[in-house]
């Protein structure tokens, strides 16, 4: 059995679309899925200083038990059958779900709800999660949608890159799915051939070493390649406007080291509508 697939929930209609998408992906994993829900009450200033912690009353500990209780219940109608476990951990949501992925295989959340501000484009939580989780996250946007099954996957020689690459061969032999590599280049002049060809190769070159690594030549059957001129995150979102997973590197060739997300993978996280999965190399 594959490693447990993590969702986090919180009852808030995104999660809900989390959830669906995660129960799906444990279904064709044959993996365990854990439903989690970090309760965490705000830091309350203290007299003369200092801050404390105030417990989860006991209405906000029900509401969680709810929350959960139909989580499970959800999961298994979206994939009957499924293991389905779930947790209450009175931490921050991000903190919880980061813990729970430390043996995760995957772990998935909406992006927004979760405690975060509902007019965000973002939430902090899912941004916290995908910087820092040590295994593959997918956030999932509201009304996601089942796509043209393609998976879409941005390519530029970096070793986080070629990860993504291995991750989007894998879930496409589970889905029996088509995967589209995608380059981007800068155009110098009048022609973009060069340039488009120096692309394309390294594309094909990534594409050969992921075959290679991940042993799916069902999936990699379905592999194409696609090098178009532009900014990375403006040519992975527009190839991906109907995909059913986008997938990116954590970080790309051209980012700062230090930097947890890169630019390109903060870019098509915010802009994509489609569900992302970032990828540490």
């Amino acid at each position: 059995m594959s490693k447990t697939i993590v969702v986090g929930v919180d009852g808030s209609p995104d999660s809900g679309v989390a959830l669906d998408w995660a129960a799906e992906e444990a279904r064709l994993r044959g993996a365990p899925l854990q439903a989690v829900f970090g309760l965490w009450m705000p830091i309350a200033a203290v007299p003369f200083g200092g801050a404390a912690v105030l417990p989860p009353s006991d209405e906000l500990r029900s509401f969680a038990t709810e929350v959960l209780d139909a989580a499970r219940q959800r999961a298994k109608e979206t994939a009957p059958g499924l293991d389905v476990d779930t947790s209450l951990v009175l931490r921050p949501p991000a903190e919880a779900l980061l813990d729970a992925s430390k043996d995760a295989g995957l772990v998935v959340a909406g992006t927004r709800g979760l405690g975060t501000i509902g007019s965000l484009v973002l939430g902090s939580v899912s941004g916290r999660v995908a910087a820092h989780a040590t295994c593959p996250v997918v956030v999932v946007p509201p009304h996601e949608g089942a796509g043209d099954g393609s998976i879409v996957v941005g390519v530029d020689g970096s070793a986080h890159s070629e990860a993504a690459l291995r991750f989007a061969l894998t879930e496409a032999g589970l889905r029996s799915a088509r995967v589209v590599a995608v380059g981007a280049f800068r155009m110098h002049g009048h022609t973009t051939a060069p340039e488009r060809q120096e692309t394309e190769d390294l594309l094909n070159a990534a594409l050969d070493r992921a075959r290679a690594a991940t042993g799916a030549p069902g999936a990699a059957a379905e592999a194409t390649t696609l090098a178009e001129p532009g900014f990375p995150t403006d040519v992975i979102v527009e190839a991906a406007v109907d995909a059913s997973l986008v997938v990116v590197g954590s970080r790309g060739r051209g980012d700062v080291r230090s930097m947890l997300l890169g630019s390109t993978s903060r870019g098509v996280l915010h802009q994509a509508g489609r569900p992302v999965a970032v990828v540490h190399g």
